[in-house]
């Protein structure tokens, strides 16, 4: 079934009449690193026959050829280049820490970007990718797909129309035990050993931030990161559990949790909200489910399942491609940045969203390393990478 999204919003679908880069008919789609990208088919096959895959590229020819091979093969790239040169679009789902650097080379050659997260490793990469994001014709959107998940939906709608009041404090955990992911089969070390365990702060921060960002509509300005010390796997230098906490531009506090070693079960997207109105916990395990309380509408003292809140999910968002994982969210990301891309409004989390969810884990490691002092986060709309000497998408912000 296509997933008819652009008419759902009264958007006219792609045709023949929209020349995309290059003149193709067609958006042609490329899938960059797909044991990840593969993740990505429910929704180009949900967008209908506007978009077409042109091809993938990974550097693991085996990896490749597999995820290539089928009725209707998929052409494979032999170069990062070559997928560049034959694409209108890429999906990056490369290790992280290629995200910004390959992003920026598609983007400087006009092609639009959906980059997996964190969107970079290094304040050297934001502001690679700032500038060349900034420089661009082409659209980028950072693939965050936890501000897609049905609950949080629910949470942002009812955000935005003022439900829970002022929004002044928001919590949320990403427990995710990985330590099997740190070295392949033959007991070498992953990207993820270097990348992600390797360095000591929140190393994947966007999970936690992207929505409680989304939802408190705000940035973070000045954070504190601590660790417990190294218990589980001290060979890493990642703490077991690092913790930040944070002040937004509008004064209310932000709490995480990152956990990728300590020996328990997983607990990937917990999240809490509290405003002056009312307040949201996403529930934690054994029945625990997600709740709202609304001052003035909920029985006093007594919380709600959001069940009870179903209506304030978009329509657009309510049935999910067939095949799309993450509890139904992966394929959001990209059927949103479709329609922008069409009909020329920005990504609903561009440049700068993706770059406000990643820049305070980059800060939080500097912050760790000097035992928890609070440092500033810089604003990406005022960083000067790529600003340039003539008006271009910054003239909006003056």
């Amino acid at each position: 079934m296509v997933y008819n999204l652009f008419d759902s919003r009264g958007c006219p679908p792609l045709g023949k009449e929209h020349q995309m880069t290059n003149g193709a008919a067609q958006l042609r789609i490329g899938i960059v690193g797909v044991p990840r990208g593969r993740g990505q088919m429910s929704a180009i096959e949900a967008a209908g026959p506007h978009v077409t895959v042109a091809g993938c590229y990974d550097p693991n020819p085996a990896a490749m050829q597999a995820f290539a091979a089928g009725d209707d093969p998929i052409r494979q790239f032999p170069t990062f280049e070559a997928a560049v040169e034959g694409c209108d679009l890429l999906i990056i789902a490369s290790p992280q820490q290629y995200h910004a650097p390959q992003a920026a080379f598609a983007l400087r050659a006009g092609v639009h970007v959906l980059s997996e997260v964190p969107a970079a490793v290094s304040l050297e990469q934001v502001n690679e990718l700032l500038a060349a994001a900034r420089a661009s014709k082409a659209q980028y959107m950072i693939a965050e797909n936890y501000c897609y998940q049905r609950e949080n939906l629910v949470v942002a709608a009812m955000a935005k129309a003022g439900l829970f009041g002022d929004l002044y404090f928001g919590e949320a955990e990403y427990v995710h035990e990985m330590k099997t992911y740190q070295f392949d089969k033959a007991g070498n070390p992953t990207w993820r050993h270097y990348w992600q365990v390797g360095k000591n702060g929140v190393t994947y921060p966007t999970h936690c931030l992207g929505p409680l960002l989304q939802w408190m509509d705000d940035r973070i300005v000045a954070l504190s990161c601590v660790g417990t010390g190294r218990w589980t796997k001290p060979q890493h230098d990642i703490e077991d559990a690092v913790v930040l906490q944070a002040r937004t531009r509008k004064g209310g506090l932000v709490r995480m949790r990152l956990d990728l070693i300590s020996n328990r079960p997983h607990l990937m997207n917990y999240y809490g909200l509290q405003g002056t109105k009312g307040a949201y916990e996403s529930g934690r395990l054994f029945g625990d489910k997600p709740r709202l309380y609304l001052e003035g509408q909920s029985t006093y003292d007594q919380w709600q399942p959001i069940a009870d809140f179903n209506e304030h999910l978009p329509a657009r968002y309510r049935d999910p491609p067939k095949g799309s994982g993450h509890w139904g969210s992966d394929a959001f990301p990209l059927l949103d940045f479709l329609e922008a891309i069409e009909t020329g409004a920005a990504p609903p989390l561009g440049i700068y969203e993706a770059l406000e969810m990643t820049l305070p884990g980059i800060v939080s490691e500097a912050s760790i390393a000097q035992s928890g002092a609070w440092l500033a986060v810089p604003d990406p709309r005022t960083m000067t990478a790529g600003i340039g000497i003539n008006p271009g998408k910054e003239a909006p912000l003056a």
